[in-house]
């Protein structure tokens, strides 16, 4: 259908991994049933369920393959754009500033402080917050040696300036709250009150939860947005009709014109031109988890019905009753996922394994020498590849494009190069380069065993309880596997092998 046509696909970041409650209860049963139709969502027959643990949606009926189970209206969501204007409860230096996670975390506190006062909500959203998580297990509270214990520098680094751009956060809402709240008797008298100072905790509690729940797609128009401005096009073309200014047919052209442009602007427009994205937290589908083996199933936003809907992966079959049903959020690699998810995925087909540039070439000069004068190619090229804090990307199907184009510049010799590198060069010397990235993956890899052995070794001289590790250890030496895995992959796909 028309409708079906301009569903306008959202790349999903996220759905929750946080500790769920052991199983659904009664008020939980409700959730997808009765006070899903009363807020007026469409649902397939679902309902929440635990599976190891982790809270999800099951299948309560046999589903069809592709199925679109879920349409949320878009008002009981939360959304940010790039031009939202700043509420007037929010200090707009501070809205400004915002990025995207940080704006939808402000509203998300905004309707938690709603709910604490007493203040009319609606029922989806008012269950919806019941069944948010109280905490998460992120590496963001972790402890520094069960960072240590990943032995990922990218990770620990990325969870570094994470917590130092929260903690920024945190100093910022808080001022600016505490300065809203002293002009807010003159707010009360304008029926606006100012958002209260959030804690530490609940701020961070607040972007966790956008950080693993919602998703993104292009920032079109509204179906609701576009009805306004068509119902003062008419308006107008009225007025003109009424004073004389227009003959009536041509109203009719006019504000026939207009609405075709919204169309236009909002469904076609907006997705070939560059408007930035709209972040979503939507309550209903951000109860779906992840598997990377969904690539074919959508989040999506219908125009014409002015709402979100979830679609299953056609490809991955039909979903029996008691099945849980999964969706992809993107292709995330692990890093992405325990950083802001908790929890690391066996297999992923989108991890890879981050080097910086200098111990890539060490690696490269110790696994496989090189003409140490063929450095000098690396600042001759025409974009200079001299940094060497730049991230080298090591994935199961080989060198990424950096690893190659360093491989190139440093074992071919210069009638072979093309493009300084960055393009293939002739099937002898790709599988020349191909070698050295492989070499050099089967070193890193071999010194990531020789350091968890070793530190094993350490911790069980010590008397450490090795045999009943912590969830935040467990997922660590869970990420750090996955890692060697990859490492195993790329050396074995470039024609090598880990010894």
């Amino acid at each position: 259908t028309l409708a079906r046509y301009y569903m306008l696909a959202f790349s999903s970041l996220i759905a929750s991994r946080a500790v769920a409650p052991t199983r659904a209860n009664g008020g939980d049963a409700l959730f997808f049933g009765e006070r899903a139709a009363r807020a007026g969502v469409s649902a397939l027959p679902v309902r929440i369920a635990t599976f190891d643990g982790i809270r999800g949606v099951e299948a309560a009926e046999a589903l069809d393959a592709g199925a679109r189970v879920l349409a949320v209206p878009a008002a009981n969501a939360l959304q940010v754009t790039p031009d939202s204007p700043c509420p007037r409860w929010v200090d707009p230096k501070v809205w400004r500033s915002a990025a995207w996670d940080l704006r939808l975390a402000l509203l998300l506190l905004r309707v938690k402080q709603q709910a604490e006062r007493g203040e009319g909500l609606n029922e989806a959203r008012a269950a919806w917050l019941d069944l948010l998580p109280r905490s998460f297990d992120t590496p963001l509270y972790w402890s520094d040696a069960d960072l240590e214990a990943t032995g990922y520098p990218p990770l620990i680094e990325a969870v570094a300036k994470q917590r130092a751009l929260w903690s920024k956060h945190r100093a910022e809402v808080a001022a600016s709250a505490r300065a809203m709240g002293e002009q807010a008797s003159g707010e009360a008298e304008a029926g606006v009150q100012p958002l209260c100072a959030p804690s530490g905790e609940e701020l961070d509690w607040a972007l966790s939860c956008v950080r693993s729940r919602a998703f993104s797609g292009p920032a079109s128009g509204t179906l609701k947005a576009a009805a306004a401005q068509l119902g003062f096009a008419g308006l107008l073309g009225l007025v003109s009709v009424v004073g004389g200014f227009l003959a009536p047919q041509q109203a009719v052209d006019g504000v026939s014109v207009v609405g075709v442009s919204l169309v236009f602007s909002d469904v076609v427009a907006s997705r070939l031109l560059a408007r930035g994205k709209r972040h979503v937290l939507c309550p209903y589908l951000d109860m779906l988890n992840h598997a990377s083996s969904r690539s074919g199933s959508r989040l999506e936003y219908d125009y014409f019905g002015d709402a979100f809907g979830a679609s299953l992966d056609p490809a991955a079959g039909p979903v029996p009753p008691g099945a849980e049903l999964l969706i992809s959020y993107g292709d995330r690699s692990n890093d992405q996922l325990l950083q802001y998810y908790g929890f690391v995925e066996a297999g992923n087909p989108h991890d890879s394994f981050l080097v910086d540039q200098q111990s890539f070439l060490l690696a490269l000069g110790e696994a496989d020498p090189y003409p140490k004068e063929r450095l000098r190619r690396l600042s001759q090229a025409r974009v200079p590849l001299t940094d060497n804090t730049a991230a080298v990307s090591l994935t199961a199907e080989g060198g990424g494009p950096r690893a190659m184009q360093l491989a190139r510049l440093l074992f071919l010799a210069e009638a072979d190069l093309a493009d300084d590198g960055a393009s293939p060069s002739s099937p002898a010397g790709e599988e020349r380069a191909r070698r050295a990235v492989g070499a050099a993956a089967a070193l890193v890899w071999k010194q990531r065993r020789d350091s968890r052995l070793e530190a094993a070794g350490a911790g069980f001289a010590k008397g450490s309880p090795t045999d009943a590790p912590s969830r935040h250890r467990g997922l660590a030496r869970a990420f750090a596997a996955e890692k060697e895995r990859v490492l195993e992959r790329c050396v074995a796909a470039c024609g090598g092998r880990c010894e």
